[in-house]
């Protein structure tokens, strides 16, 4: 899929190790962008790289802890400026409220809402003259999801947090959108979509009658990262299969 003016233009991608943030490192890259894959291991960003120049891209490894600000800020000042941030990096705990530990809420806030914050502002400081920052919700942001309390918590604050930087950095010339997966096929929902039972159900709930696909996803991030989306910025895409827009029940 083409990224437009994406060409020549330099992006970050958190939690590029895998699943969705891996996707869209090397969608951004076969769409032109020279981008910068950010993860905690080594490994995974290598294979990465090795991805996206199978496609015909160019992604470099930074390795670093999302959840340390200062550690994100360092990988950045390797690059000569910054046009496009996309915080894909996210973590989910399942596990019944009653059952939730103060360390599983704060993991999962940390990953998915500190980390999402004060990359955001580490891109915004290196983007003079404007860019786009494009964030990771989800659907558990609109929908009560059981097991998810923490996840839909953190994931809604994303969303707040979205509108609230949209609206301060516009006078900045940034941008800030965030795209809203329903049900994907990521290593975080392996485990859940192999069982059959639950795998039917979420098949009831989707117009679409599937999980999507991460490489579904692209298409939203690289038009919020170009300037086809130029009048577009405090929005949430949603891509669901139709999920939220149905209330959860098929025809």
């Amino acid at each position: 899929m083409s990224g437009g003016d994406l060409e020549g233009r330099v992006a970050a991608v958190t939690g590029a190790g895998s699943g969705i943030g891996r996707t869209l490192a090397i969608a951004l890259a076969a769409a032109g962008a020279d981008v910068l894959a950010v993860g905690r291991r080594p490994e995974p960003l290598d294979e990465t790289c090795a991805l996206a120049e199978a496609a015909g891209g160019r992604v470099l490894s930074a390795p670093a802890d999302v959840t340390r600000p200062g550690a994100f800020a360092a990988a950045l000042d390797s690059l000569p400026r910054l046009d496009v941030l996309v915080t894909a990096a996210g973590t989910v705990v399942r596990r019944p409220a009653l059952e939730l530990t103060e360390d599983d809420w704060d993991m999962v806030v940390e990953v998915n809402l500190k980390a999402t914050f004060f990359c955001a502002q580490a891109a915004a400081r290196r983007m003079p003259t404007g860019g786009s920052i494009v964030t990771i919700t989800s659907l558990a942001q609109s929908v009560g999801i059981p097991t998810l309390a923490a996840y839909g918590a953190s994931k809604g604050g994303v969303a707040a947090l979205t509108a609230a930087l949209a609206t301060e950095w516009a006078p900045l010339r940034i941008r800030v959108n965030a795209v809203a997966p329903g049900r994907i096929r990521t290593p975080l929902t392996a485990q859940l979509l192999a069982d059959p039972a639950v795998g039917a159900s979420i098949d009831d709930r989707i117009p679409l009658g599937r999980p999507g696909e991460p490489d579904e996803l692209a298409g939203a991030v690289l038009f919020l990262a170009s300037s086809a989306s130029s009048y577009v910025t405090g929005q949430t895409v949603v891509v669901d299969g139709g999920w939220l827009a149905s209330g959860g029940v098929r025809g």
